[in-house]
């Protein structure tokens, strides 16, 4: 850790408790508004990929400048604004539901600004881990994947009761956790002692364009950190497409269910999540290969994929989803842990902007294509392709890239 990072006050108490409250209320927005284009407004599954692309496709857009942004800033202070400013496109749901208004553009543009405000709340939170120690980072990443996931998973049950509890209620409750969180995320990450925030200095569109340089370079001088990059893509853009969509419609289409089953498809998945990180937490030491590791996950996913594709029954479905839950979370916590003990705490937002550019990049171009590819050749063969094409992927990985001999030995920052 870098000496000027030592110095900065910071509690990983009041991290983790903000983690928890913000995605409790994130959990919440994972099950309402795909539910609300699908389950509410009867969408096409070409619909739900075009909404669920609106939340990620800001991603490609702000990310970047948003890891700028936050390397310029008092984090705890301006993650607490980001925050804050969720409260507004929140409040146009609420009030079209109020008023009986609610339709499908409206979602587009909800999810266009709550897609926007992520891009820059993702780079700033994610760089607070980079005062964490070093020698124990993936112990510290496992722990706020736990308390992450934990949380959107009582989300997701919160969610989940729509049919007992009314959508302004929970539209509220979503509101005041983020109001919570904004205040957590202060008490985290203090202004400095004497009052004084740091000064921000004001640079020029060419400076800005240099430091984005700056981070990107990170990738291009490191293969192994670069097909990272890659693999985090074809996550977003196979993996994670088709939970945004394919999720939903397994509820809906597969097993003729309502939200109650949406809900508890995304809390088994989390558990999973949550059990691989209880894991790694009990390691003393990071994997020798989590490269390895990481290829290896992605491949088992897709197997996975491809038994839901077969309509297995609710006994074989829930394990599979538990498990495809598990490796996912494996494989979250080994990139990020990769990412956090190779770049120096300076461009840290920058570099994590650019790891969740590629995850998120991926998201929304996947997203709308499993949603067409659903239209076109069905649910089930859809996931099908998307199982065969994450196969060759994991093989061509391990036989031709790098990422499949990079060591877990840490790099002090």
């Amino acid at each position: 850790m870098s000496p000027k990072a030592s110095t900065q006050r910071f509690s990983f108490r009041y991290f983790l408790a903000t983690i928890g409250t913000s995605n409790l209320a994130m959990g919440l927005h994972k099950v309402l508004y795909p539910w609300l284009v699908v389950g509410v407004l009867m969408e096409s599954p070409s619909r739900l990929g075009l909404a669920q692309m609106a939340v990620l496709l800001p991603n490609l857009l702000f990310l970047l400048p948003g890891g700028i942004a936050s390397d310029r800033r008092h984090r705890g202070t301006w993650l607490s604004l980001l925050y804050l400013v969720y409260l507004l496109p929140l409040g146009l749901i609420l009030a079209s539901v109020l008023t009986g208004e609610l339709t499908f553009t409206l979602l587009l543009l909800f999810g266009v600004a709550f897609g926007t405000i992520s891009a820059f709340v993702q780079p700033a939170r994610e760089s607070l881990l980079g005062y964490a120690a070093p020698e124990i980072m993936h112990q510290t990443v496992a722990k706020v994947m736990v308390t992450q996931f934990i949380a959107q998973g009582i989300g997701f049950w919160i969610a989940g009761q729509l049919d007992i509890v009314s959508l302004p209620q929970l539209l509220l409750f979503q509101m005041l956790i983020f109001v919570i969180s904004a205040v957590l995320i202060r008490r985290s990450h203090p202004v400095p002692l004497g009052g004084v925030k740091p000064v921000v200095e004001k640079k020029t569109l060419k400076h800005s364009w240099k430091e984005l340089g700056e981070g990107l370079q990170i990738f291009r001088d490191d293969k192994g950190l670069l097909h990272l990059l890659m693999i985090v893509f074809a996550t977003g853009f196979l993996a994670f497409g088709v939970y945004l969509v394919g999720m939903p419609l397994i509820a809906r289409e597969l097993y003729d269910g309502g939200a109650g089953l949406y809900a508890t498809l995304q809390i088994v998945f989390s558990l999973g999540i949550v059990s691989a990180n209880f894991g790694v937490m009990k390691r003393s030491k990071m994997f020798n290969r989590p490269g390895r590791l990481m290829v290896i996950s992605f491949l088992l996913r897709g197997s996975l994929v491809g038994i839901i594709a077969t309509v297995p029954s609710m006994w074989i479905l829930f394990p599979v989803v538990y498990i495809w839950g598990f490796f996912s979370g494996l494989s979250m916590t080994l990139g990020r842990t990769i990412l956090h003990n190779q770049v120096s705490h300076e461009v840290r937002s920058r570099a994590a902007s650019v790891y969740q550019l590629c995850l998120f990049g991926g998201a929304p171009l996947g997203a709308w294509v499993c949603g067409v590819t659903v239209e076109s050749i069905g649910l089930s063969s859809t996931f099908m392709v998307i199982a065969a094409a994450s196969f060759s992927v994991a093989v061509l990985t391990a036989l031709f890239s790098p990422l499949w001999h990079v060591r877990g030995d840490i790099t002090e920052a």
